[in-house]
C-alpha cells in the first residue's frame, strides 16, 4: 500500500500528521553484510598476527593459505563501503542539495573520526616516548616523524594523499585505508551521479561490470605478484569502491527477481568455494617459485570474487547469510572498525617491549608465542571499549548536533499591545429594505353599530 508509506506519523518522524514526506525512502538494511564486516577485520588481524603465530598455524596447515590472503581483506572492505553507500544514498544524493551533501559528509565524519582520533593521539604519544627514550619504535612498520605538527596531519585524515607506498604515512599503520575511505566519501557525492546514470541497465551487466572494475588487481596478482604493500593505494580503493557501488546497483534491480534467494545462494556458496580455491591456488604458486630476493604474492587473484560474495548475501537469508545476521554478528560487525584501527597498535607495543635489541627481531621466544591468544583478546578489549566509550557516544552527539534546531521563540506581548492589536470589524450593512424608513400604517375605520 503505497498511498499508507507516505503519510508520516508525528511520533516516529517529528513531522506533523497528514504531512507529505518528501524524502527519497531509503532501502531496507543488508544485516549479512553487517556481519562480513566482522569477518574482513578478523581476516586482517589474523594476517597481521602471523609475525608471531607460526607456530599456531603450523597445527592448521589448510588455513594457512586463506589467512595469508588476508590483506585482500582491505579490498573486501573498500566494496563494502562502496555497496552500502550506494544502496542507502542512491536516491536521497542522486537528487543533491547542499544540505543533503553536507549531512552525508558530517555522518560519515562522524561515523570514522572518533575512534580513529583516540587511536592516533595514543599511538602519536607513545612513538613519541619511545623515540625520546632512543628506542626504536619502527620495529614491525616505519612511521612518520611524532610532534603535534605531523600529529594534527593524521587527524584530519589526509596523512596516505600524496604518499605512493603505504608505509611510512600513519602513526597507525592500517590507517592508511581510513584516509582513503575518506577519500572516496569526499567524492562519492559526484560518483553517486554517474551510478544513477547506470542504475537502470539489466543486473546481471552491471554485476559483469562490477567484477570487471576488479579485474585489473586480479590480473596483477595473477601476472607480476606484486605485495600488498607495494600496490599503489588510490588503485586499490578506485577498483574495490566502483565495484562495490555496480554491485548495489545490480542488487537494487534484482530484488524483483522470482527466485532472487536462490540465486543469492548460488553466489554466496560460488564465492566462498572460489576463494578458497584462489588462496590455495596462489599458496602452492608462491610455493613453487621458491626463496626469491624479490618476495611476490599471488593472493590477490581471490578480488574478483568479492562482488559476488557481497550481492549473493544481499539477495539471500540462507546458508552463510543466517550466520553473519546472528546476533553475535552483528555485534561483531559493529565493532569490527575499531577492532581494525586498534589491534596493530598492540601488536607494535608487545613486539617493541619485547625485541629490544637487533638481535632479538624475529626471534619467536616460547613465551612471545605463548602471548599471541592475549594479543587477540586484548586487542578484542580494547576494541569494545573504544566502540563504546569513544565511538557511539561522540558519533550519536555529532549527529545529534547537527540536527538539533532551536525551536522558534514568540516575543511575549504585553497586556496593553494585546488590546491594542484587537481589530473591531466594520459593521454589516443591512438590506437597504430592511433599513429604510417605513410608511405610516393607514388608519383603522371606525366600527358601525
Amino acid at each position: 500500500m503505497v498511498g499508507v508509506s507516505s503519510v508520516i506519523d508525528v511520533r516516529r518522524n517529528g513531522l506533523p500528521r497528514g504531512t507529505q514526506d518528501t524524502r527519497p525512502a531509503r532501502p531496507g538494511p543488508v544485516p549479512a553484510l553487517t556481519g562480513l564486516r566482522a569477518v574482513a577485520a578478523l581476516w586482517v588481524v589474523l594476517l597481521h598476527l602471523q609475525i608471531v603465530a607460526g607456530p599456531y598455524l603450523d597445527q592448521l596447515p589448510l588455513l594457512r593459505p586463506v589467512i595469508g590472503a588476508g590483506w585482500t581483506g582491505v579490498e573486501l572492505f573498500f566494496v563494502l563501503s562502496g555497496f552500502v553507500l550506494t544502496w542507502n544514498y542512491l536516491d536521497e544524493l542522486g537528487r543533491p542539495t547542499p544540505r543533503r551533501v553536507g549531512l552525508f559528509v558530517w555522518n560519515r565524519f562522524a561515523r570514522v573520526w572518533p575512534a580513529w582520533a583516540a587511536v592516533t593521539a595514543v599511538a602519536g604519544a607513545w612513538l613519541w616516548v619511545m623515540r625520546s627514550r632512543g628506542a626504536d619504535a619502527d620495529v614491525v612498520s616505519a612511521h612518520p616523524a611524532s610532534g603535534l605538527p605531523e600529529l594534527m596531519r593524521q587527524l584530519t585524515m589526509t596523512q596516505q594523499w600524496g604518499h605512493a607506498e603505504l608505509g611510512g604515512a600513519s602513526f597507525v599503520p592500517p590507517g592508511w585505508s581510513v584516509s582513503a575511505e575518506w577519500a572516496a566519501y569526499l567524492a562519492f557525492p559526484l560518483l553517486v551521479l554517474a551510478a544513477g546514470l547506470l542504475r537502470r541497465l539489466p543486473a546481471a551487466v552491471l554485476l559483469v561490470g562490477a567484477v570487471a572494475a576488479l579485474a585489473p588487481r586480479a590480473v596483477l596478482a595473477f601476472e607480476q605478484g606484486v605485495p600488498d604493500s607495494e600496490q599503489n593505494w588510490l588503485a586499490r580503493l578506485a577498483c574495490g569502491f566502483t565495484a562495490g557501488m555496480l554491485t548495489a546497483l545490480a542488487v537494487r534491480r534484482a530484488q524483483g527477481w522470482r527466485r532472487g534467494d536462490q540465486v543469492g545462494l548460488v553466489l554466496t556458496w560460488s564465492a566462498v568455494g572460489g576463494i578458497a580455491a584462489g588462496a590455495a591456488w596462489a599458496a602452492w604458486l608462491t610455493w613453487s617459485e621458491g626463496p626469491s630476493p624479490t618476495p611476490t604474492d599471488h593472493y590477490g587473484v581471490v578480488v574478483v570474487l568479492f562482488p559476488l560474495l557481497v550481492a549473493g548475501l544481499a539477495l539471500t537469508a540462507r546458508g552463510p547469510a543466517r550466520w553473519l545476521s546472528s546476533g553475535s554478528m552483528q555485534y561483531a560487525g559493529r565493532v569490527s572498525y575499531c577492532l581494525y584501527l586498534v589491534h596493530f597498535t598492540v601488536i607494535e607495543a608487545v613486539l617493541s617491549l619485547w625485541w629490544t635489541s637487533p638481535a632479538d627481531l624475529g626471534t619467536l621466544h616460547p613465551g612471545l608465542v605463548l602471548a599471541v591468544p592475549g594479543i587477540l583478546a586484548g586487542s578484542a578489549l580494547l576494541a569494545v571499549g573504544l566502540h563504546h566509550l569513544v565511538e557511539e557516544p561522540a558519533r550519536r552527539y555529532l549527529v545529534a548536533a547537527v540536527r538539533r534546531r532551536p525551536a522558534p521563540t514568540r516575543p511575549v506581548e504585553r497586556p496593553t499591545e494585546q488590546l491594542a492589536a484587537i481589530r473591531i470589524p466594520h459593521p454589516v450593512a443591512l438590506d437597504h429594505r430592511l433599513s429604510a424608513p417605513r410608511a405610516p400604517l393607514p388608519p383603522v375605520p371606525a366600527v358601525r353599530a
